[in-house]
């Protein structure tokens, strides 16, 4: 970033690369080369004693959008969707074509008898319920999609067209910083790592807003998106993801 003898800043895009001129006064830049558009503020007074500090320096650079991430703006609210689908759902495919199959073949079997002991009936049950699960969330892993929407009054975060737990609607006047947290399981297949955009609110209590996210850089560009379009000053909380 430079800036000119006008009072201009000469700003490199973080989706092409391409630099644009772009003046201080407003908080948004539209890229002439990708026609990307994207959020900008200079550092606050209250920031300006961390100028020399590499690592908030760091932080604080324009986040590039993830390419999964559509962004569109509607009149007076801003909205960011993306979806779930990823290579790991195309194994699931064959599994729950499996784990049914047999299923489909255990019950055909017990009903053609003429006397069906109770526990040929009772004892799948439990696979069963595995079964609709893990091919539901196969399913809705393929064609569902997130949806971020924010307005004057509202935080919303929707999942469609398959119904799923975990959405969410906030007011965005309870909003008093956001922040994203790294959760690690390890199993006997390895580690897995999830990424999570949680909210502190003004009562003190803190609220995940988008859960198994599974890159941080999707996590951090959200944050910064939201924070700048709420003009939320971008302050440090305890457990936050470095």
């Amino acid at each position: 970033m430079s800036t000119d003898n006008n009072a201009m800043l000469t700003l490199q895009c973080p989706s092409c690369g391409g630099k644009t001129v772009f003046a201080p006064g407003s908080d948004r830049f539209i890229c002439p080369y990708c026609g990307n558009e994207h959020i900008f503020r200079l550092p606050t007074a209250a920031a300006s004693r961390y100028a020399n500090d590499q690592s908030f320096e760091r932080k604080h650079l324009p986040r590039p959008r993830p390419r999964e991430v559509i962004v569109q703006q509607r009149d007076h609210s801003l909205v960011f969707s993306w979806r779930w689908f990823s290579l790991k759902y195309i194994p699931m495919v064959f599994f729950c074509i499996a784990w049914d199959a047999f299923l489909c073949f255990w019950y055909s079997m017990a009903f053609k008898m003429e006397s069906t002991p109770w526990i040929m009936m009772v004892f799948p049950i439990v696979h069963v319920a595995v079964g609709v699960g893990l091919t539901y969330s196969t399913l809705a892993g393929f064609i569902n999609r997130t949806t971020l929407r924010l307005d004057g009054q509202k935080f919303i975060v929707q999942y469609d067209p398959l119904p799923w737990y975990g959405e969410v609607k906030v007011p965005v006047d309870e909003l008093d910083q956001l922040y994203c947290k790294e959760s690690h399981t390890s199993s006997d297949s390895g580690s897995h790592y999830s990424y999570q955009l949680c909210a502190l609110l003004k009562d003190g209590r803190k609220l995940a807003l988008i859960k198994n996210l599974e890159s941080p850089d999707l996590a951090a560009y959200l944050e910064q998106q939201i924070e700048t379009w709420l003009r939320i000053p971008d302050l440090e909380v305890a457990g936050e993801m470095t």
